[in-house]
């Protein structure tokens, strides 16, 4: 098994084990959670950056992602299929993570974007299951 799907598997695995845990204890909250995680997911990379910093592009498209997914999170927020909204959000950001390069100024390790979107897809394919169905 290669560096990178096993990253994926436990990327999934940890998603499963997260929406779990939501649905059994804090099932009120769960979408609001999952919300706000999503926001947070998007923050990483840009936060993520040695004190020499990342190139304005790569600034200028991790702030957008960033706005992108805060903005998402309140539509999900808002509308009535709000799970839907919400796994539709989970399922791209997996595509921010693949088209994600590090740069040199990263301090993620080189299998962070694999888990992540190993993650991103679980958990997006979770939020679509009824809740007695696992």
């Amino acid at each position: 098994m290669t560096r990178t799907a096993l990253s994926v598997g436990i990327g999934v695995a940890s998603a499963l084990a997260a929406d779990a845990a939501t649905r059994r204890y804090l099932a009120p909250y769960r979408l609001s959670l999952h919300s706000a995680v999503l926001v947070g997911a998007a923050v990483v990379y840009p936060a993520a950056h040695s004190r020499f910093g990342a190139e304005p592009a790569e600034r200028r498209r991790e702030a957008v992602g960033v706005a992108a997914y805060a903005v998402l999170a309140v539509a999900a927020a808002r509308s009535r299929r709000r799970a839907p909204v919400l796994a539709a959000g989970w399922a791209s950001h997996a595509l921010f993570d693949a088209a994600h390069d590090r740069s040199a100024s990263s301090l993620l390790p080189d299998w962070y974007p694999a888990f992540c979107a190993g993650y991103d897809v679980a958990l997006g394919a979770a939020l679509l299951m009824p809740d007695g169905s696992r």
